[in-house]
């Protein structure tokens, strides 16, 4: 069985003026959304407000190396190990038909390269609590598209239960508008 792992801030008492460094350490001159305060993050956490423990969490990534070992290691946990099977009616299609389909199955999941997609995937989702992304094909290379976290959400459900995704397209604007 795997251990629990611990998580904990722990609490240094520092003049409320300095920051926590990125690399651990203390200083003055700390860039606001780059290095955070004691206080700051005590706030954030008892806030609950979704951007900011998103930022706080995409923080520790990139700067304590324990949480990043911790998000890589569950990330990578699973082996994705695929398995194609294929369905045969009788009566529905000939065996070249079933064969051709088959074939044109391996070759997505191989194109798609499932264990690094989906490890991506997964380590995106455990530092920012959700993912969205699209399947996009271009001719024999399977790609998924990272969509941003800030323009995306789901409300609804289509007819086979799944959920539909909705894009703020006011994305684009503020993306693409440098005029």
């Amino acid at each position: 069985m795997f251990a629990k792992p611990a998580f904990r801030i722990d609490y240094v008492p520092i003049d409320s003026r300095e920051r926590i460094s990125r690399w651990g350490g203390h200083r003055t001159n700390g860039v606001a959304g780059r290095d955070f305060e004691i206080y700051e993050i005590e706030e954030i956490i008892r806030s609950g407000e979704i951007s900011s423990i998103r930022e706080l969490s995409r923080y520790y990534y990139r700067t304590n190396g324990r949480y990043r070992n911790v998000i890589n290691f569950l990330a990578n946990l699973f082996l994705y190990d695929t398995l194609v099977t294929p369905i045969y009616e009788i009566g529905k299609g000939s065996k070249t038909q079933i064969v051709k389909a088959f074939y044109n199955a391996c070759s997505f999941v191989e194109a798609l390269s499932v264990k690094t997609t989906l490890s991506r995937i997964t380590r995106e989702w455990l530092k920012s609590g959700v993912y969205y992304g699209m399947l996009q094909e271009a001719g024999d290379k399977v790609v998924v598209q990272d969509l941003p976290i800030e323009y995306c959400r789901t409300r609804y459900k289509d007819f086979n239960n799944l959920p539909v995704l909705e894009f703020n397209i006011t994305y684009f604007i503020t993306k693409f508008d440098s005029d």
